[in-house]
C-alpha cells in the first residue's frame, strides 16, 4: 500500500503554520487555501501542485522504493500585496518555510525543504504584483488504507 500525505493535510498544516509565524512577526497577511470574496489586500495562498514537473531521478525513473514512507509534496505559495509589498511578503514567507525543517509543520513532520524557486508573476487580470514561491517538502507519510 502506498503511503502519502493527503492533499488537504499538508495545505491545512502549512496554512496554520504560516499564519502563526506571520502573526508572531506582526504581519497582517491572510493565509488562505482558496482566495475569499472579497479578496484581502495582503494575502498568501497555499496550494499543493504535484503536476509541476521535477527533473530528477526519483520522478523520471521512479526510484522511491516500495517501503519508503516519505512523501514529497510540491507546494506553491502565491504572495499578493495590493500596496506594493508583495516582494517583501514573499521574502518573509520563503524564509519561514525554508527554516521549517527538520521539524513539525502543524501535525506533519517535515524532514527537509527543497527550495525550487521564486518568480515575479504579476496577475494578468488585476495587474497586482504577485510572487510565486515553489518548494518541495520531504514529509513523513501515512497509510491511506
Amino acid at each position: 500500500m502506498a503511503e502519502q500525505i493527503l492533499f488537504s493535510d499538508i495545505e491545512k498544516a502549512l496554512q496554520e503554520f504560516l499564519f502563526a509565524k506571520l502573526s508572531a512577526a506582526s504581519d497582517t497577511a491572510s493565509v488562505v487555501v482558496r482566495v475569499p470574496d472579497p479578496r484581502p489586500a495582503r494575502w498568501v495562498r497555499v496550494s499543493r501542485n504535484d503536476r509541476k514537473a521535477r527533473l530528477d531521478v526519483e520522478d523520471r525513473e521512479g526510484h522511491r522504493g516500495a517501503h519508503l514512507i516519505l512523501d514529497r509534496p510540491r507546494v506553491l505559495f502565491e504572495c499578493v500585496d495590493d500596496a506594493g509589498g508583495a516582494a517583501e511578503l514573499a521574502a518573509k514567507v520563503r524564509g519561514i518555510v525554508n527554516v521549517a525543517a527538520p521539524g513539525y509543520i502543524g501535525t506533519v513532520w517535515c524532514d527537509y525543504v527543497e527550495d525550487v524557486g521564486e518568480e515575479n508573476d504579476t496577475d494578468p487580470v488585476t495587474a497586482a504584483p504577485r510572487y510565486t514561491i515553489v518548494t518541495d517538502l520531504i514529509v513523513r507519510g501515512k497509510v491511506l488504507a
